[in-house]
C-alpha cells in the first residue's frame, strides 16, 4: 500500500478544514439571513397591526361625581373635555387655564379699560344655563322653598312655573330657568354639592374663548342672530338652550337669552377685578358707595353682578363679552338665570 506523502497529507487536511470552515460560515450566513428576514417580517407585521389598530385613548381624569361624555377627549391637565354632572344632569365643558385682558367696570362707550387676569387652573363650566327641568329637580329633591330667598316685598319667585302661571315665560324643560334670585342660584349650587356660580373673570374668560372683540365670534353685529337671543329675534321670550351656535369652546348662549348671575359683589368703577380670577368681595365694614363716609353693609344685601344680556336686550353692547349689570341678591326677573362652574382642586 502506498503511503501518502506527508506534505500532501497536510495539504489535504488543510483543504478539508477550509471546506468545513466555509460551510460553517455559509450556515451562519443562512441563519443570519433567516433571522434578518424573520425580524423584517415581524417589523412589517407590527407596523401593519399598528396602522390597522385604532390608537388607544389617552387616559382621562374625570372629576368626582361626573362621568365623561361619550367621545370626550383629554384636555388641559388630561381632564375630559366634556363631562356630565351626575346629580344635576348638567353637561360641563372644560375651560383651559390661561390669561386674558378683562374689561373693568369703568368702561364707557368709546373707552375700554382692561386688566390682565390669569386663571392658573382649568375649570368646568355649564355648556348652557341651568334649565327649568334641572331646577325643578333641585326643588323636588330638596324641598327647597325659594320664596325665603327672594325680596318679600315682591312676588317674584318662579312665576312661570306656578299653576296657573303668572308669567308668559316658557315652562318647558329645555328653557332656561328664570325668576330666580342670586340667593336661589346659590341654593341650587349648595344642593349640587360641588358646583358654584362663576366669578366675573371666569365668566368673561370662558365667554371670550380667546377672542378680544365685542363678541366671542368677532365684531360683526350682523352675525349676532346666529349666536344670541335678543329682542330682535327672541319673539320677546326666552328660547330653548343650546339652539344657536356655541363659542369656540363649546359654550352656548353666552350672549343673550338670560342675564347670568355671577359670584361677585358689584365692582366699583374705580377698582379692577382680582388678577387671579377670583370673585370680587367688597369691604363690607366700610363700603362708601356714592357717599363720602363709609357705612357698614349687612351681609347678603350687597348687589351682585350679572353678565351676558338677555332676550330683552335691544342694544348690541348689552349682550357683549364685557357688559355687566347688577341687582340685589334677592331680586328675581323674567330674564335672570344662571350658569354653573365646577372648580378643580
Amino acid at each position: 500500500m502506498k503511503t501518502m506523502n506527508p506534505t500532501r497529507h497536510r495539504r489535504h487536511k488543510i483543504r478539508n478544514s477550509n471546506i468545513e470552515i466555509r460551510n460553517k460560515f455559509k450556515n451562519l450566513a443562512l441563519k443570519t439571513q433567516y433571522l434578518s428576514f424573520n425580524g423584517l417580517m415581524m417589523g412589517i407585521i407590527f407596523c401593519m397591526f399598528a396602522l390597522a389598530t385604532p390608537l388607544i385613548a389617552q387616559e382621562m381624569n374625570v372629576p368626582l361625581g361626573c362621568k365623561a361624555v361619550p367621545g370626550a377627549k383629554a384636555g388641559d391637565g388630561c381632564y375630559a373635555d366634556r363631562v356630565i354632572h351626575e346629580k344635576t344632569g348638567i353637561e360641563l365643558v372644560l375651560i383651559p387655564s390661561g390669561s386674558f385682558n378683562m374689561d373693568t367696570a369703568g368702561w364707557t362707550k368709546g373707552t375700554r379699560k382692561t386688566v390682565t387676569v390669569t386663571l392658573a387652573k382649568p375649570f368646568y363650566m355649564g355648556a348652557t344655563t341651568v334649565t327649568n327641568k334641572q331646577y325643578k329637580q333641585f326643588v323636588s329633591s330638596s324641598g327647597y322653598d325659594g320664596t325665603v330667598d327672594c325680596d318679600p316685598g315682591y312676588d317674584l319667585y318662579l312665576r312661570h312655573l306656578r299653576v296657573p302661571p303668572v308669567s308668559i315665560m316658557p315652562s318647558g324643560d329645555n328653557y332656561p330657568i328664570v325668576w330666580v334670585s342670586w340667593k336661589n342660584a346659590k341654593a341650587f349650587c349648595g344642593w349640587a354639592g360641588d358646583l358654584d356660580l362663576p366669578s366675573e373673570s371666569e365668566w368673561e374668560y370662558a365667554c371670550r374663548a380667546g377672542t378680544k372683540g365685542l363678541f366671542n365670534f368677532g365684531d360683526d353685529k350682523k352675525d349676532l342672530d346666529k349666536y344670541a337671543w335678543t329682542q330682535w329675534n327672541s319673539k320677546f321670550s326666552t328660547q330653548p338652550v343650546g339652539q344657536l351656535m356655541p363659542n369656540s369652546w363649546g359654550l352656548y348662549d353666552m350672549h343673550g337669552n338670560v342675564w347670568e348671575w355671577c359670584l361677585d359683589d358689584e365692582l366699583p368703577r374705580d377698582l379692577a377685578p382680582p388678577a387671579d380670577g377670583s370673585a370680587y368681595v367688597a369691604d363690607k365694614s366700610g363700603f362708601k358707595g356714592l357717599n363720602t363716609h363709609p357705612f357698614p353693609v349687612i351681609e347678603g344685601t350687597m348687589t351682585k353682578d350679572l353678565r351676558g344680556g338677555s332676550w330683552s336686550s335691544t342694544l348690541c353692547y348689552a349682550v357683549s363679552s364685557f357688559e355687566r349689570f347688577n341687582a340685589s341678591p334677592v331680586m328675581a326677573a323674567n330674564d335672570f338665570g344662571f350658569r354653573v362652574v365646577l372648580r378643580l382642586k
